[in-house]
């Protein structure tokens, strides 16, 4: 794993975007929310610094949004959170925690499209930004 450079040595934030993730999982605080799986969308940033990966064109130098994507999944599925609050705070977590040395902050969407009849969908957005240890 790549480390970014220290907070001195970086003004900007590179992005690496998930958009429209879609997948079912127990999500909801209704009794029928706890026993069947629903439609859930994620968005996420992965704020990073491409430094590295534009010089080395390696993916060893950058945040692998496939595996960032994989975990996202598994980790809403494992959950089984009541409230999206709680949900999106247990991502921002698994990520920071798999991709340590790689991310400076995440911002993620948690949605659920198919709660109510008038809207496209419900959610929650999150922003964390990470000191650089």
């Amino acid at each position: 794993m790549y480390r970014v450079g220290s907070s001195a040595d970086i003004n900007y934030h590179d992005t690496v975007m998930i958009n429209g993730l879609q997948f079912t999982c127990i999500i909801g605080m209704l009794p029928e929310e706890r026993i069947s799986e629903q439609r859930v969308i994620i968005n996420a940033e992965l704020y990073t610094d491409f430094n590295q990966v534009s010089q080395s064109d390696s993916i060893a130098h950058t945040v692998n949004y496939a595996e960032a994507a994989d975990l996202l999944v598994a980790e809403s599925k494992k959950c089984q959170a009541e409230m999206v609050e709680f949900l999106g705070n247990h991502l921002i977590n698994a990520l920071k925690e798999r991709f340590a040395d790689g991310l400076i902050g995440v911002t993620i969407e948690v949605l659920k499209p198919d709660i109510l009849n008038n809207v496209d969908s419900v959610g929650i957005r999150m922003t964390r930004m990470f000191a650089n240890d």
